[in-house]
């Protein structure tokens, strides 16, 4: 038997996107295909909603989860619900943050990703010692190469007066005791924020009470579709609300074993066309090889 979803929800990377985070042509096919069925198509993602638009090139979603649910789009990119961290809570964190070799950033209600200077020089010096593939590595990574940087003062400035408006922090660290150590800094602040993860190597501080599942729900509203008509696609922790909420929980076979413990379905690797393929089968009822 079909499965009849009244909305579709898409993580990205690890999920709708393969390894080169590319949409590839058969995802694109089989995404008309069940939008064409009658089905809204939802991006939801950790990702700000500027960087989400360059992988899909111009696909015509009916609506955005971005920021892991901290800021919510329409159609043609109206931002329609934001949730931001407390100025306070955001400055007293980076002075935190800084004491330890680490990478993070600050993601604003503007698609905006910053890094202040001096720890971003503080970390290239770090990078010029490590002779490690992962050291040399990280500035190749999108997220290091497409950073704003402003000066600490200045950085400081711009949150306590609101020009920035934080809606995130993105610390990433391939040693996961470092890792750890990190989110217990939060700790103080754990009646503000909720700490997830995008993958291993990643932690990310949102506003209490965020998920990429509450802003699911209110596209769930606004179309009149009800939880358990929503088919919701992920690999990671910060999809584990969705996943849970959704009537059709999706997990790709590259998803972690606690995420696919959690899921109804099983789509195959994101590297194989997994959500195309799973679109095709399940919904539409096409055969693929």
């Amino acid at each position: 038997m079909l499965l009849t979803p009244g909305m579709a929800a898409f993580d990205m990377d690890g999920t709708l996107l393969n390894e080169a985070s590319q949409m590839t042509e058969g995802t694109r096919a089989a995404l008309f295909k069940l939008q064409e069925k009658g089905c809204k198509l939802v991006l939801s993602t950790g990702r700000m909603f500027g960087s989400a638009q360059v992988p899909i090139d111009s696909f015509p979603f009916d609506g955005y989860v971005c920021s892991n649910g901290a800021a919510i789009y329409e159609k043609d990119g109206t931002l329609v619900r934001r949730f931001y961290l407390p100025k306070e809570m955001v400055i007293d964190a980076i002075h935190a943050l800084r004491q330890e070799p680490i990478y993070y950033e600050l993601h604003d209600t503007n698609s905006n990703r910053w890094m202040v200077q001096e720890d971003r020089e503080r970390l290239e010096a770090i990078i010029e010692q490590d002779a490690s593939v992962e050291g040399v590595s990280m500035r190749q990574f999108a997220f290091y190469r497409l950073a704003r940087v402003a000066p600490l003062a200045e950085m400081l400035q711009k949150i306590e007066s609101g020009e920035a408006e934080i809606v995130k922090f993105f610390v990433w660290d391939n040693n996961p005791e470092r890792l750890k150590r990190v989110a217990e800094q939060f700790n103080p602040w754990q009646e503000q924020v909720t700490i997830t993860s995008s993958g291993k190597q990643n932690i990310e501080v949102i506003p209490h009470g965020v998920s990429k599942w509450e802003g699911l729900l209110y596209f769930c509203k606004t179309w009149g579709i009800a939880p358990e008509q929503v088919m919701a696609f992920g690999d990671a922790e910060n999809d584990r609300e969705a996943l849970t909420g959704a009537g059709y929980s999706v997990a790709m076979e590259n998803a972690t074993p606690a995420i696919k413990e959690i899921a109804k379905y099983i789509a195959p690797h994101h590297n194989d066309d997994g959500v195309a393929r799973f679109i095709l089968e399940r919904v539409i009822g096409e055969p693929t090889i």
